[in-house]
């Protein structure tokens, strides 16, 4: 008799636990791999798929909070289609909350300025650095393919 004042349970059920224990297994393995399939386009039924979800934003608009200042906080808005940033902050005015625009801008031309307002290196120094390496890079191949 066991400890529980029940016979101990005999081989052939044992056996039977070890063996619904694989079946259970290589079924799951089965769901898994078919699963697996199926999210590479194959699989038995097609897949119903909707329309493809933004990342962040809808239709080009961004949103981020930042820090405009010390313990001052802003909601940045993000136009990639119109080229637009700008920026809100809830004022406390008078007892009663207002979101404020604090300021906003076009960066359509911003794209075509070269050096502006921008600290060393300038881009002529990085352009002039690149081409320097590019060429010592040419003159290393040139001087390894040379026998």
């Amino acid at each position: 008799m066991g400890e529980n004042g029940k016979p101990p349970p005999s081989r052939a059920m044992q056996r039977g636990g070890n063996t619904a224990l694989w079946i259970i297994a290589v079924l799951l393995g089965m769901i898994a791999s078919a699963m697996w399939t199926r999210g590479a386009g194959g699989g038995f039924l097609p897949q119903a798929l909707g329309q493809n979800q933004p990342g962040a934003g809808a239709r080009g608009v961004f949103a981020f909070t930042g820090q405009i200042g010390h313990n001052r906080f802003g909601l940045f808005m993000l136009d990639v289609d119109q080229g637009t940033i700008w920026c809100y902050e809830i004022d406390n005015a008078g007892g009663t909350r207002k979101l404020r625009l604090v300021a906003a801008r076009t960066f359509i031309y911003d794209r075509y300025l070269k050096d502006f307002n921008s600290g060393e290196p300038s881009f002529r120094m990085v352009q002039k650095l690149v081409a320097q390496q590019r060429n010592d890079a040419d003159d290393d191949a040139g001087a390894e393919q040379s026998p």
